[in-house]
């Protein structure tokens, strides 16, 4: 009888210090997955450096994908300058290929914002991860084809990524970040 009454006691004292010894702490809550905006892109061509984001101005947030590259076209204007069975493969890194998640104080217009030589003043970022590996593919697919132009999707996917920033870490192991449509004159 002491024994049982003994067990109870330390289960409940275990229990006790279970619960004082495991806090949660700040809830954090932050997704990378539902952000609904279009993906756009725009580039800066003599300095082989391209954007492609998605700016979703429900929830004032965007997802960027910033690199360097002297062999992509961002607008081919020939079927050589696009390959059908090979994804164009970035590297990320912290330096000059990075994947970005921001959240923003206010809406922003994703063209002034990562397309200006100028930077948007009056924005502020008030959470910001940024991809410490991973790799970004472009590919593109055959949509249609008429006698005078084809029509390709070309889909930006981010792979086996880790972004970091604030104390917090995210791991994907793979992100769609949108697509759009090329259209080649043939």
């Amino acid at each position: 009888m002491k024994t049982r009454m003994m067990i109870k006691r330390l289960c409940f004292l275990f229990f006790l210090l279970l619960l004082i010894g495991c806090s949660e702490g700040d809830l954090i809550e932050v997704s990378v997955d539902d952000l609904t905006g279009d993906l756009e892109n725009c580039s800066n061509e003599n300095d082989n450096t391209f954007v492609f984001f998605v700016v979703d101005q429900d929830i004032n947030r965007s997802l960027s994908l910033n690199f360097t590259d002297t062999s992509f076209e961002l607008n081919p204007t020939t079927v050589s300058e696009i390959s059908l069975d090979e994804a164009t493969v970035i590297t990320l890194n912290t330096t000059n290929n990075q994947f970005i998640y921001r959240e923003f104080d206010t809406s922003i217009d994703g063209d002034e914002y990562f397309c200006s030589s100028i930077p948007v003043s009056g924005i502020t970022v008030t959470q910001e991860l940024i991809s410490s590996n991973g790799t970004a593919e472009i590919s593109y697919e055959e949509l249609t084809t008429s006698a005078t132009e084809t029509t390709y999707s070309r889909t930006v996917t981010l792979k086996d990524i880790t972004l970091e920033g604030n104390g917090i870490a995210i791991r994907k192991q793979s992100l769609v970040l949108g697509l759009d449509n090329i259209t080649i004159t043939n």
